[in-house]
């Protein structure tokens, strides 16, 4: 190979490691730190067809239906969430939540008074959560 100081064109020698090869084959060339030496990598062969970067793919991700994700939120706060794919804290506050107002309801019909908003707004976002698991798994919602 032909030794030169600053085959990089950087103005300085880069230090001693592997390169690609100055030669095109795809392969890597060992230099130095001075000149290119006869040592050489071929090309990494290409990834086998089965081991290629596939799009990502969920194949246990079906679709959620809104209008479930409302009737399980309705007969118990946070069910809808569940079924919807959430995991963050607050389908757990409202199945917690709801377990207190149904005990209340029950032992007094006091509870009634807060489940009812809770119920409404938890039907909304169990729905709105539904809808956004299918368009984060590229999924149809169902109607």
């Amino acid at each position: 190979m032909s030794e030169s100081s600053d085959p990089f064109g950087t103005g300085s020698s880069p230090s001693a490691d592997w390169y690609p090869d100055p030669s095109g084959n795809g392969g890597q060339r060992y230099w130095d730190g001075n000149a290119w030496t006869d040592h050489v990598r071929a090309p990494a062969p290409a990834a086998p067809q089965w081991q290629q970067q596939q799009p990502a793919i969920n194949q246990y991700a079906s679709p959620k239906s809104p209008i479930l994700a409302i009737v399980l939120s309705i007969l118990w706060l946070g069910a809808g969430h569940f079924y919807a794919g959430r995991t963050d804290a607050l389908p757990i506050v409202f199945a917690v939540v709801n377990l207190f107002l149904w005990i209340l309801t029950l032992m007094c019909l006091i509870g009634i008074i807060g489940w009812v908003p809770m119920v409404i707004f938890a039907a909304i976002d169990a729905r709105r959560s539904a809808i956004d698991f299918n368009d984060r798994h590229g999924l149809a919602t169902p109607t």
